[in-house]
């Protein structure tokens, strides 16, 4: 072989040391001293068994790294879709929550106009359930008038009445989660100190209580899955498992807890999830 100027040689050893060295002579072109280096075979077959490995880990690492990958991926499309499945749901629950809501305010309206209801109200009346768990409702109902009482009892739980006058100084938002800065399970209504805070609805109460960030609040429960909170107050009239009716003084207008000044938090819950007050307070 000739690189550079250079002959380079391989040269086999004797028979007593071929199991050991392999030779490599080095001839110049000139008059240089030729050179002649001695490779152990034992060093090659190391090199080749560890560049053999190296590669190995690295088709190995690759790989693994690629398979990683399309998992990510296709967790990252899960993930996605199930967030847009969410949203649907969440979307088709609002819109059977807003429909119950219209009509029963229908329902409440032409109970309040003196209007006779029709055929349809009173199947919806009887359809929908007043949730016999609730501490708002004695108990399954199942009299032939059941329709009738049912639907005394859906207008007696709508919370429409508005627990305090005063000027809202934030309503409710919920776009963005609770994470979102701008979070706001409620409506807040600014008024004087100790002004009375009214039940918005006949209902049960079932928390009457102290809370870090609400302060003194009182929860009641309406049935049909309905329940309103009322915090920041300066001290609460009511204790768990009153009755209470629409309109009765059940605290006073304070600002407890997380409050910089005084108002009332106000909150509709459906099942469990916030609802805009808006959607049941008759204006």
């Amino acid at each position: 072989m000739i690189s550079n100027g250079w002959q380079i040689f391989w040269v086999y050893p004797s028979r007593g040391e071929m199991k050991r060295y392999l030779s490599l002579i080095v001839m110049p072109h000139d008059s240089s001293t030729p050179r002649n280096y001695r490779i152990s075979y034992l060093l090659i077959y190391t090199f080749g068994v560890l560049l053999t490995l190296a590669v190995l880990s690295v088709a190995v690492l690759v790989v693994g790294y690629g398979r990683l990958m399309v998992k990510a991926r296709q967790a990252d499309l899960l993930a996605t879709e199930n967030l847009k499945n969410n949203d649907q749901t969440a979307v088709i629950d609002s819109l059977k929550t807003e429909l119950v809501r219209l009509q029963a305010m229908g329902i409440q309206i032409k109970n309040m106009l003196g209007v006779d209801l029709s055929t349809e109200d009173s199947l919806l009346v009887a359809n929908l359930s007043p949730n016999s768990g609730s501490p708002a409702i004695a108990g399954v109902i199942e009299t032939p008038d059941a329709g009738d009482v049912q639907q005394k009892l859906l207008l007696k739980a709508i919370p429409s009445m508005w627990p305090v006058k005063g000027y809202v100084t934030r309503d409710f938002h919920t776009t963005g989660g609770e994470k979102s800065e701008s979070y706001h399970p409620g409506m807040d209504i600014a008024a004087k100190r100790n002004t009375a805070v009214q039940a918005s609805a006949e209902g049960v109460v079932i928390k009457s209580e102290w809370d870090e960030v609400y302060g003194f609040m009182v929860v009641l429960d309406h049935g049909f899955g309905l329940t309103t909170l009322y915090g920041h107050n300066t001290r609460n009239l009511v204790k768990v498992g009153d009755r209470v009716a629409r309109g009765q003084t059940i605290a006073f207008l304070g600002s407890t807890g997380k409050s910089t000044a005084p108002h009332l938090h106000f909150e509709v819950r459906k099942n469990g999830v916030s609802v805009d007050p808006r959607e049941y307070l008759l204006n």
